[in-house]
């Protein structure tokens, strides 16, 4: 197996494996991938129409691992083909970032590894309709936010980015973070966030922005597989409450018209930051799909 690393000249080739995406996991997206291919160290290989994808280990970054092959190689073939593999490395299988409903066939295949829960590593999943709506006791806080910002800014607009405005949008984002004194882990996620902006033409993925006087105050990058929209960037200036509700919402509402298969949003996972998981959890998602990682012993 010969594997080679991830970059946007490989999109073409990984797209049609966007089909096999397994339990709605977000690790699988070209978004995800391109964007976080030198953080994790992301490589790939082809062989029989199926992708094997190998990474550091989101338990340890300094140990090599690989997720669950997707494409139309049973998993029992394609377990055995990186078994082989990484004998002729001389080194044991390491599967990180297994979605939930693997993790019993994975047993089977794979008995004396163990399984260990990957904490802040679960996608948020959530009913398209609801982030639309923002209808239900569960979400009053979110629509009442939202309607403030609708009150106290009416001439706020929503739009898709064009392409003529991707400049724009990348001044947007080098002054919506400040990397000082973050960790390197958010550097580099401002950095490739201004990457994935700049380079979409490759994914071709839909980009939505809010504006007040003109000016770009919010944007958000998603990316739609099947039933599925999975939000990858979204950034808000925090001096307008109500913003990040409004972006959310206008972003659901817009692909949701425009693509009427999709029902379901991921907003990924919350790396465990508090802020983060308080945001998410705020929204009340359907489901959140747990993710694994499988260790030799």
């Amino acid at each position: 197996m010969i594997f080679k690393a991830i970059t946007l000249d490989c999109i073409e080739e990984l797209a049609p494996f966007a089909k096999f995406i397994p339990y709605r996991s977000c690790d699988y997206t070209l978004g995800n991938l391109v964007m976080w291919a030198r953080y994790m160290n992301y490589r790939y290989c082809i062989e029989d129409n199926t992708l094997f994808i190998s990474c550091q280990s989101q338990h340890d970054i300094n140990t090599k691992a690989f997720f669950v092959p997707i494409g139309e190689l049973p998993l029992q073939e394609s377990i055995k083909r990186l078994q082989d593999f990484c004998d002729t490395l001389d080194r044991k299988l390491r599967l990180t970032a297994v979605p939930a409903p693997y993790i019993e066939e994975i047993k089977a295949l794979l008995p004396t590894h163990q399984i260990e829960s990957l904490e802040g590593w679960s996608d948020y999943i959530y009913s398209a309709e609801s982030l639309v709506t923002l209808q239900g006791r569960n979400l009053n806080k979110k629509r009442n936010r939202f309607n403030k910002f609708v009150n106290e800014y009416p001439g706020y607009s929503y739009s898709r980015l064009t392409e003529e405005e991707l400049e724009e949008a990348v001044v947007f984002l080098g002054g919506a973070n400040d990397c000082h004194d973050q960790t390197i882990m958010r550097c580099y996620e401002q950095e490739q966030c201004i990457y994935t902006v700049r380079n979409t033409r490759y994914y071709k993925q839909p980009i939505g922005v809010v504006r007040i006087d003109g000016r770009i105050v919010a944007l958000t990058l998603g990316e739609i597989c099947g039933d599925t929209l999975y939000i990858h960037i979204e950034k808000a200036l925090r001096e307008y409450p109500g913003l990040s509700e409004c972006i959310n919402r206008c972003f659901a509402k817009d692909i949701t018209e425009a693509y009427p298969q999709v029902t379901f949003i991921n907003r990924e996972e919350d790396l465990g930051d508090p802020g983060l998981r308080q945001a998410k959890r705020s929204y009340d998602p359907l489901e959140m799909l747990d993710r694994y990682e499988v260790i030799p012993q």
